[in-house]
């Protein structure tokens, strides 16, 4: 059974491995929604289980419409609190590895004047 932490990190590891391999890419906000979207499971039992296992996500107040087909049904909600976390987790996590990046560069403009 997969739990909010599981589906984060498994997120978060994607999101390194994808920026690892193209750093600069031009829009990385199009993968963060990818990697996001990819995380949430589609099956109810699967997001109930989530549901109950995390407080984070029961408590969760959504920003976006309801998953799926839109209906405000409690299954669609979860769908829709469990991309949020994860995007969530995925965007500061981005702003790191953004930074970290920066500095590398600038470092190595640094060693290339001297």
């Amino acid at each position: 059974m997969s739990t909010i932490e599981q589906i984060k990190s498994d997120a978060l590891e994607e999101l390194e491995a994808r920026f690892k391999d193209e750093p600069d890419m031009q829009y990385p906000e199009d993968m963060v929604s990818e990697i996001a979207d990819s995380s949430v499971p589609v099956y109810t039992y699967e997001l109930a289980k989530i549901a109950q296992s995390s407080m984070d996500v029961m408590l969760h107040e959504n920003e976006l419409p309801p998953a799926f087909d839109g209906t405000p049904t409690i299954t669609n909600q979860i769908a829709t609190a469990i991309y949020e976390i994860v995007q969530e987790s995925l965007y500061e996590r981005l702003q790191e590895l953004q930074q970290e990046y920066e500095s590398e560069q600038d470092a190595e403009i640094e060693l290339d004047i001297y």
